[in-house]
């Protein structure tokens, strides 16, 4: 967790030590309890200690929930997500260690007086995809995905955190289908209509975060929770590119991709994502009719017949492959090229075939 202390030392509720945990001061407060920052005795080791609240211990939901959120990160080891170093309960109180991070979350950054540069944005989007390729890879979906749970170190590496209401895949149900959990503006339309979820809710989630990251604001807001929960699933989003002149428009393809409002339409898994963005050009001027060949090749592949082929941001589960018009020239001129050779060989195969009757011809009259 992060390294910005709060004003408050402490809870009036919590102790100078709990278990190995010497309290040092208050990071922050959550939905479930307080986050401090503790020393871990006797490795010496600084940690951010999360503590469910005493009100809370004996409600089961959030009991569960809270064992959830420790069990999630447990199974998670990964450079873009926040370690867990321990759980435990003493005195009535539950708690789990976490990495203490020196540096502060994406949405205090966000709030900074310059905007993210394009390459930062691109290098965090792809950071927050590894992270989440980790977690959906083994069975973990966080729910929550938003610049507050995204910290980032100062070398800017970025860690997901706070998995509260993540879902392990077959192991957790402890929110149920047709109850919405987690923030409105960066609620998937499922997410939004309390339905069932799976990974994708977690890229239109990112989707959202990228879109904030380049115009400072997310897609949809609203006066209160239910107005931004229905512009989710009613409503498009208005394109990056008319907030802020310098997007790419393969990053804007991406982000309205990962945006859609039907989930069978968005990216299936979030390593397609991380592909795409993979293929990015951060140099791209958005009013310039052509790329230069050398930075159109970034963004190629070679087919077996040595012609240069565009990636497009397409859904391949429809079949639709579109080429690139240089790709498409080429194929016209070497078809029109293999045409011209057949018509060619089959003139003179005709020639021949007229010569020898001729030949025969002759031959028989003497």
């Amino acid at each position: 967790m992060m390294a910005k202390r709060s004003d408050n030392t402490r809870s009036a509720w919590m102790p100078d030590k709990l278990g190995n945990f010497e309290i040092l001061d208050r990071l922050g407060q959550g939905g479930m309890g307080d986050i401090y920052r503790a020393r871990q005795r006797p490795l010496n080791r600084v940690v951010a200690l999360k503590v469910l609240s005493p009100h809370l211990c004996h409600n089961d939901e959030f009991s569960r929930r809270f064992e959830s959120e420790a069990k999630a990160i447990s199974l998670l080891d990964h450079q873009n997500i926040v370690s867990m170093y321990d759980y435990g309960e003493e005195n009535g109180l539950k708690y789990f260690a976490m990495q203490f991070i020196e540096g502060e979350d994406l949405g205090k950054r966000l709030c900074g007086r310059k905007p993210l540069s394009l390459p930062t944005i691109v290098d965090y989007a792809k950071q927050i995809c590894r992270g989440l390729r980790y977690a959906h890879q083994h069975n973990v979906i966080h729910r929550d995905i938003k610049p507050q749970n995204i910290l980032i170190d100062r070398a800017h590496v970025c860690r997901i955190s706070d998995f509260g209401i993540a879902k392990i895949f077959r192991q957790s149900n402890i929110t149920m289908t047709g109850m919405a959990v987690g923030t409105p503006e960066y609620m998937s339309p499922e997410q939004a209509e309390g339905k069932e979820l799976d990974a994708r809710t977690d890229i239109y989630s990112l989707g959202v975060v990228i879109y904030e990251m380049l115009t400072r604001t997310p897609p949809f807001t609203g006066k209160n929770p239910v107005a931004i929960a229905y512009k989710q699933v009613h409503e498009l989003p208005t394109p990056p590119s008319a907030l802020r002149r310098d997007v790419p428009k393969r990053l804007e393809l991406i982000i309205l991709k990962a945006l859609k409002k039907n989930r069978g339409e968005r990216y299936t898994w979030i390593e397609e994502m991380l592909h795409d963005l993979d293929t990015v050009d951060i140099d791209e001027k958005v009013d310039r009719p052509t790329a230069s060949f050398a930075k159109h090749k970034r963004t190629a592949s070679k087919t077996p017949e040595g012609m240069l082929v565009e990636k497009r941001i397409t859904d391949r589960r429809s079949g639709d492959r579109r080429r690139s018009r240089t790709a498409e020239q080429n194929i016209f001129k070497t078809a029109f090229w293999i045409n011209t050779w057949e018509k060619q060989h089959i003139s003179l195969i005709l020639i021949g075939i007229l010569t020898l009757i001729l030949m025969f011809h002759v031959l028989v009259q003497h």
